[in-house]
């Protein structure tokens, strides 16, 4: 039998691993390098919120609140489910908080957790989401400052239009929009834009899973 060589030693496994009463014990350091993200815990968050679409609220403040369709069992749909819609909605990842959604298939489509589903089954709804909550953004935008919706654009959780001069924040928009009707068929981003996506991010239940807090 040919002996297969490798760089992980006996020492490094047991400095990460341990099996006690027939279970297997993680040391805090194999946690340390999804660099725990505890914003959730940090902010003051406020009782107002303007709902968009069934994903997605905001505040008056721009702080964003997305619900997560499918459970957290380790597979961190938590973080990388949320950034789909942060993508096409085009915000800043620092402003949003996520939150599991309540039980609402109506809403949030199927909600389930195996086979490797979630990303797949996902993938286009969410973009969906977050591209007709940032197009009833630009459309408040656009009725606030009496200029055509196709000359506004965004960036990182802010409206621009740029022959005027005008800006405003997502926040500051958000009322007005949760009064527009969810388009339909808006235009996706070319994947080659995408700037969320493409970059690895804190995972947003990490604390909470270290410290036991969540239930299943």
């Amino acid at each position: 039998m040919e002996d297969i060589k490798t760089n992980y030693s006996r020492r490094s496994f047991l400095k990460s691993s341990a099996l006690a009463g027939g279970g297997l014990m993680i040391s805090f350091s194999a946690l340390a390098k999804f660099d725990l993200d505890d914003k959730v815990s940090r902010l003051d968050l406020p009782d107002q919120w303007y709902e968009l679409t069934g994903y997605i609220k905001i505040t008056s403040d721009s702080i964003i609140k997305i619900f997560n369709p499918n459970p957290e069992f380790g597979q961190n749909v938590m973080t990388s489910l949320p950034m789909i819609v942060t993508e096409e909605l085009d915000a800043d990842w620092k402003q949003v908080v996520v939150e599991m959604g309540q039980h609402d298939s109506v809403k949030l489509g199927p909600q389930f957790t195996g086979g490797s589903n979630s990303m797949r089954m996902y993938w286009k709804p969410l973009r969906e989401a977050g591209a007709a909550a940032r197009n009833m953004l630009m459309q408040a935008a656009a009725q606030t400052w009496s200029v055509p919706v196709e000359e506004v654009t965004t960036k990182a959780g802010m409206l621009y239009h740029e022959k005027s001069g005008k800006s405003g924040t997502y926040g500051s928009f958000a009322s007005k929009a949760s009064e527009i009707a969810i388009p339909k068929g808006v235009k996706l981003k070319d994947v080659k834009n995408f700037s969320v996506v493409r970059n690895s991010k804190k995972n947003v239940e990490g604390l909470k899973i270290i410290t036991g807090k969540p239930l299943f």
